[in-house]
């Protein structure tokens, strides 16, 4: 009967100190980053999902299909991991500015340029802004700050790339899971 009493005790010490590392980590926007980073290095697409907001689930699904056929067609793509970057990061500390974090995210072995990701603080604590139209703004910063040659052989103005990024997320969104399972197998279909 004791050891009942006390298999319960520890495991509701356990699940107390869970709840609170969980909660602290959401209120955090650097955690919540960092859990995010770690989850795209395992190529854990669905644990990853957890961190983004709901507007970016259709862009995770995308990377999920993506790194799916990836995997399938390994041997005949070049041998490179993209989600290797993800480990190697540096995460600087966050600007909170009312319901937005930024957050500065530079490459330790420096062979990329910074990022600075955005996140939004939710109901349920801070997540990732990883929508389309986010990572196409990251994107063009990224292009921006290697040098204006970049941008000026872009020749695109920045109203045309506004509605582009607004397109391509509202594409994203309406993309039935269906739709895309039929895209992979066509695609498997080419080889």
């Amino acid at each position: 009967m004791r050891n009942i009493v006390n298999a319960v005790a520890f495991s509701l010490v356990a699940a107390i100190l869970l709840i609170s590392c969980s909660s602290v980590t959401s209120n955090d926007p650097n955690a919540v980053l960092q859990e995010f980073f770690e989850h795209l290095a395992k190529k854990d697409i669905d644990g990853a999902t957890k961190y983004v907001t709901s507007d970016s689930k259709p862009t995770m699904q995308m990377m999920k299909k993506g790194l799916d056929m990836a995997e399938k067609m390994k041997d005949s793509l070049p041998q490179s991991d993209p989600l290797k970057d993800f480990q190697d990061v540096v995460i600087e500390p966050a600007r909170v500015m009312g319901d937005s974090a930024f957050i500065v995210v530079k490459s330790k072995s420096q062979q990329r340029p910074d990022a600075e990701f955005k996140l939004l603080k939710q109901s349920d604590g801070w997540k990732v802004d990883f929508t389309m139209s986010t990572l196409m703004r990251m994107g063009m910063k990224s292009a921006q700050s290697q040098g204006d040659e970049i941008r000026d052989s872009i020749n695109v103005n920045s109203e045309e790339i506004q509605k582009g990024m607004k397109m391509a997320d509202s594409v994203l969104k309406s993309i039935d899971p269906k739709t895309l399972e039929d895209i992979q197998k066509k695609l498997e279909n080419l080889k």
